[in-house]
């Protein structure tokens, strides 16, 4: 009797061994795996800043569907001075009269917004507030749109489209219109819903997260794919990179983000793509296929 009963202990004493080493085993690798899922939700959130501003406005959506009033209007998405709200009763129309005239300087600041650059480069002239002119295809910026069209293998009209604009934008900015074309050409081979490994998206591959205030005119960071406000960003941080560097070679370095003392030949295909647009405007016969060699 007395040996069944201590077998049988040690056989409940095993059992209960057993069973709490296979918990604490599967509690482990329990925790593992939640802590591998955060991780993995928190890189994506990183890389990807739409999904976390959905993210961010649904967790707003319920805290502020439970939250009391006066919390509830601190959670009020209305950053926007358009949308922003004013108080009621006393003092009313005092506080819309501030925040009137707040917005109206937040907004011409935003506008305006370009740093004086160097003395030899000069003050770029920004002229947001006024209504662009549609200017018909001159016969160079046809033979331009021709030959993108051929040689990256897209739409004509749209890509004239974009030619205009480089043009337009170029005369704005003070930079030459084939220069931001060869950017184009380098960046995204004119694929304006193009995306790095990185983040930088658009025609110009602009890291929209790094240079958010360069969006506020234009709605925000949701603009970055539309490609003329795309094309526009980019020309403001070419042009505020070539200021920095000191030269055009320099800037496009700079814009690239490479170090000065790395051997990127980046400024270099940027050049001898220009180059190319440079004798397809005079109308020499260059081939689609010609290769843009080393900028000398």
């Amino acid at each position: 009797m007395n040996l069944r009963l201590s077998q049988a202990v040690r056989w409940t004493g095993r059992a209960t061994y057993a069973t709490v080493r296979y918990s604490a085993r599967l509690a482990h690798r329990f925790t593992l795996a939640v802590g591998l899922i955060a991780i993995l939700i928190a890189l994506t959130f990183w890389l990807s800043p739409l999904w976390r501003q959905a993210f961010t406005a649904q967790l707003r959506m319920v805290f502020s569907a439970t939250a009391p009033p006066d919390f509830r209007r601190l959670l009020a998405d209305d950053s926007s001075p358009a949308r922003m709200r004013y108080p009621s009763g006393q003092g009313a129309l005092a506080s819309r009269a501030f925040f009137s005239q707040s917005a109206q300087e937040a907004s011409a600041k935003t506008v305006c917004t370009i740093r004086r650059a160097r003395s030899d480069i000069g003050k770029i002239n920004e002229k947001c507030s006024k209504p662009e002119r549609r200017i018909a295809q001159s016969p160079k910026q046809a033979r331009i749109s021709d030959y993108l069209a051929h040689r990256y293998r897209v739409a004509r009209m749209p890509v004239g489209n974009l030619v205009k604009a480089a043009f337009s934008v170029g005369q704005e900015f003070d930079l030459d219109p084939l220069l931001l074309l060869a950017v184009i050409a380098i960046e995204s081979r004119f694929n304006p819903y193009a995306e790095s490994g990185v983040g930088a998206q658009g025609l110009m591959q602009v890291m929209s997260r790094v240079h958010l205030n360069k969006f506020d005119y234009f709605g925000g960071p949701e603009a970055t794919l539309d490609p003329l406000v795309n094309l526009k960003v980019g020309a403001l941080i070419l042009k505020e990179c070539i200021a920095r560097g000191g030269s055009l070679t320099e800037g496009l370095r700079r814009y690239v983000g490479a170090l000065p003392s790395s051997q990127s030949s980046y400024a270099g295909k940027v050049l001898a793509e220009r180059r190319l647009l440079h004798n397809v405007a005079r109308g020499l016969n260059v081939s689609v296929y010609a290769s843009r060699g080393t900028h000398t």
